[in-house]
């Protein structure tokens, strides 16, 4: 698995509830995203906090779990969310920060997405980490 699957997985799925206008992450924070990427059919799960940081969590190529950290900001008037992944030094691979749109989405909700480095995901929200 290429390590750019962890930080696109993220870029892809973040969203809230439209009530929730003040910030549109709140409906993320305390609950998990999972990602599977359409090309590979690697999963990986998200976790997203109100300090703009984030862990995830997938498999490596030796199939061994992975975690990481990274940071989240939102540009575009809170239209598009970028993931800028914390991976050790030495990883091959090793991704930039990445961008997706942001819509809102409600815990048991799923859906596609499309990063800026045109892969795509299947992504769901799932209530509690």
């Amino acid at each position: 698995m290429k390590v750019r699957v962890l930080a696109l997985a993220g870029a892809v799925m973040l969203f809230a509830g439209a009530a929730l206008a003040d910030d549109p992450m709140a409906n993320v924070y305390g609950n998990t995203i999972t990602t599977k990427d359409r090309a590979t059919g690697v999963s990986s799960s998200l976790m997203f906090n109100q300090d703009m940081s984030y862990t995830g969590k997938t498999t490596g190529a030796n199939g061994q779990p992975v975690s990481y950290t990274g940071t989240w900001a939102l540009k575009d008037g809170g239209k598009t969310i970028c993931l800028t992944p914390n991976i050790p030094a030495g990883t091959p691979n090793a991704p930039g920060p990445s961008c997706s749109a942001l819509s809102p989405h409600n815990v048991g909700d799923s859906w596609s997405v499309t990063t800026d480095g045109n892969q795509t995901y299947d992504v769901t929200l799932t209530a509690g980490r």
